[in-house]
């Protein structure tokens, strides 16, 4: 297991693997509730929207993906990153999602739209930490 994310209504929590699979797992029980593919490369980061029916993963194999948890499917696909994906945050106010990974860049896309409204560099290896904050907005990363 690569990534751990919850979710917001304490009911489910979610894996991700080097099998390339996300696992859902029933908090209270401790079962599998369901497994999702999609992955060509292990999962490294994974997110739970507060405020939209949404799970968002990335991976070794440059992905980001949002699932609909309703329909348990990808709904959208985020490209950019030019290696792995390690890190992804969501910003807590706004429909924005920073991810960070081994091309020591920093993304910021809408996450409706799937636009990249940012490219951050600066950093001088792989990014491996991303959190939003609500105030100003910002973003803070680690490498």
């Amino acid at each position: 297991v690569r990534a751990v994310a919850f979710d917001p209504g304490n009911e489910w929590f979610a894996t991700g693997s080097a099998d390339r699979t996300i696992k859902v797992w029933d908090l209270a029980a401790g079962k599998l509730r369901l497994t999702l593919t999609g992955h060509i490369g292990t999962v490294r980061a994974l997110a739970v929207s507060s405020r939209h029916p949404y799970m968002f993963s990335a991976g070794d194999d440059k992905q980001v993906k949002c699932w609909d948890l309703e329909y348990n499917k990808v709904i959208r696909h985020y490209h950019g990153h030019l290696s792995g994906v390690y890190a992804l945050n969501l910003h807590p106010a706004l429909d924005l999602l920073a991810t960070g990974g081994r091309d020591a860049t920093v993304r910021v896309w809408d996450m409706r739209t799937k636009v990249e409204v940012f490219a951050l560099g600066g950093h001088r290896d792989a990014v491996n930490s991303v959190v939003c904050q609500s105030p100003d907005p910002q973003i803070i990363s680690a490498s």
